[in-house]
């Protein structure tokens, strides 16, 4: 009977293990996951600029040939 109980034990001591750090894997992917959404918002803006500041200097120049 002691054996089974021991049994039981490890058992549950590894589910708790693996359970942690299934969480931690989580954590850490969740915070990759925020890391890559703010670069991607930062090259969303940097492009906006890039695209607007163009399209001003493409009409500029336009407007200004005769």
């Amino acid at each position: 009977m002691q054996e089974i109980l021991d049994i039981m034990k490890t058992r549950v001591q590894k589910e708790e293990e693996q359970r942690r750090e299934a969480d931690k894997e989580e954590e850490i992917k969740n915070d990759w996951m925020l890391a890559a959404a703010v670069l991607d918002r930062i090259c969303a803006m940097f492009f906006a600029v890039i695209f607007v500041g163009g399209t001003i200097m493409f009409f500029a120049i336009s407007v200004m040939r005769p």
